[in-house]
């Protein structure tokens, strides 16, 4: 039955990516992908195949066109995907040759294009005859060519260890409640139940797993003891240095780890979560529900206040605003695939007019924070020196006694991998009281 066979099911979801432009989260979540008649073994296996074709896309994809005599026809993108599928299992996954083929074949007859089973077949074999293999370093490239030189142009000499960083698999992180349980007390309940846990070397919350793990099996994760969040993205609540009664909004709230955090560490926050998308609201209004906390739960465009302010200033703000995400390319390959270089300048135009925007919800004295998943400097430091200069009443908190990130001329960023983190960036802004 071809929606129990793994191949074919990787095949649908890369058709949906490519021709569509959906998000990889988007189509795994869907009900089409959760009604599948798969065994989740079979899953597992559909989503090993399409988030490593993605990460490895950029290499795989020129190794196929030099192969062939002539690039297949658009109406022919599944079979252009096939023969990637089979080139991943083979130089990749090193599954066995025999059975690889065989399979890359029998997805062609699946999709009743018959007339290629000569051509897959015969370019699979002549490839495992010639004893094709991927370099080492050649894996650090595989990025899309703009992304290659954004990232080259802004890190230098340590761009080579981030892209490779940006290769690896992302670790499972875990974030803990440190007012309910002691940090090396909960690594020792995980270790009760057979989860490898080490504390993390520099975030006080963060709890790295040695092997990923069902959220089920956490002890205490149904109660909010636990929730799953990148070590990287945990410190922004601490950042916003929170007190009781104050009045807080978070932009672009879903899925509402930071908001959660927030609760955690602070009571009687007056929090807004906010976010443009009432389908991702929900999961913020379910993360909430878990560890028991409550927010105003706002649809609306960060740009246009006016449908959903209530003219009330915050204390603070959390902009973790809309980003390119090439920190979190480890946990997001289809990034590669769908972030083009015009992206860029239309983000970094939606960040800037978002917060002109936020800035003004802001109270005289208050603090928000601006935070990306991205490692690109335009969205980053650039952005913010230019915040800075065109508004007299900003001026930046210097984040520092942290063993996190590298200072910045504004703000902290850290590089992805480093401890094992997700690339993000952070920087403190300040409104004058006058």
């Amino acid at each position: 039955m071809p929606k129990s066979n793994p191949r074919w099911i990787a095949l649908q979801v890369l058709l949906q990516l490519l021709q569509r432009g959906r998000s990889l989260d988007d189509i795994l979540g869907s009900d089409w992908y959760g009604a599948l008649p798969a065994e989740k073994r079979d899953l597992a296996l559909s989503r090993e195949l399409v988030s490593g074709l993605c990460r490895w896309h950029s290499l795989l994809q020129p190794l196929l066109m030099q192969r062939m005599q002539k690039p297949p026809r658009s109406r022919d993108l599944d079979i252009e995907i096939i023969l990637l599928l089979g080139l991943y299992q083979i130089l990749i996954m090193k599954t066995d040759s025999h059975a690889a083929v065989n399979e890359t074949v029998k997805l062609a007859l699946i999709q009743k294009k018959g007339w290629a089973k000569g051509l897959i077949n015969g370019l699979l074999r002549q490839l495992i005859r010639d004893g094709v293999a991927l370099e080492s370093p050649a894996l650090s490239q595989a990025y899309p060519p703009w992304m290659l030189k954004s990232i080259n142009k802004d890190w230098g000499d340590q761009a080579e260890a981030v892209l490779l960083a940006g290769n690896m698999r992302a670790p499972m992180s875990l974030r803990l409640d440190t007012r309910q349980l002691d940090r090396d007390a909960c690594i020792a309940s995980l270790a009760a139940v057979q989860i490898e846990a080490a504390a993390h070397p520099s975030v006080d919350t963060a709890i790295l797993l040695q092997a990923p793990c069902d959220v089920l099996q956490l002890p205490g994760f149904d109660t909010g003891l636990l929730s799953v969040q990148d070590s990287s993205a945990q410190i922004a609540a601490t950042l916003l240095r929170c007190e009781p009664g104050m009045r807080l909004l978070d932009a672009c709230a879903a899925p509402g780890g930071k908001s959660a955090h927030l609760l955690q560490l602070t009571d009687d926050l007056d929090l807004d979560a906010l976010d443009l998308s009432a389908t991702r609201l929900q999961r913020v209004e379910q993360n909430l529900g878990r560890i028991n906390k409550q927010a105003r739960l706002l649809v609306g465009d960060v740009a246009s206040p006016d449908d959903w302010f209530d003219g009330q200033a915050y204390d603070r703000i959390l902009a973790d605003l809309p980003c390119s995400a090439t920190g979190v390319i480890r946990r997001n390959p289809d990034i590669k695939l769908l972030r083009r270089e015009s992206d860029i300048i239309a983000l970094v135009a939606q960040q800037r007019q978002m917060l002109h925007v936020l800035w003004r919800l802001l109270k005289p004295g208050g603090i928000m924070l601006y935070s990306t998943c991205s490692i690109l400097k335009d969205e980053n430091e650039n952005q913010v020196a230019d915040f800075l200069k065109s508004h007299d009443d900003a001026s930046e908190l210097t984040i520092d006694n942290v063993g996190w990130g590298e200072a910045r001329p504004q703000g902290r960023q850290i590089l992805t991998g480093l401890d094992n983190m997700d690339g993000f960036y952070y920087a403190l802004l300040h409104k004058s009281a006058t």
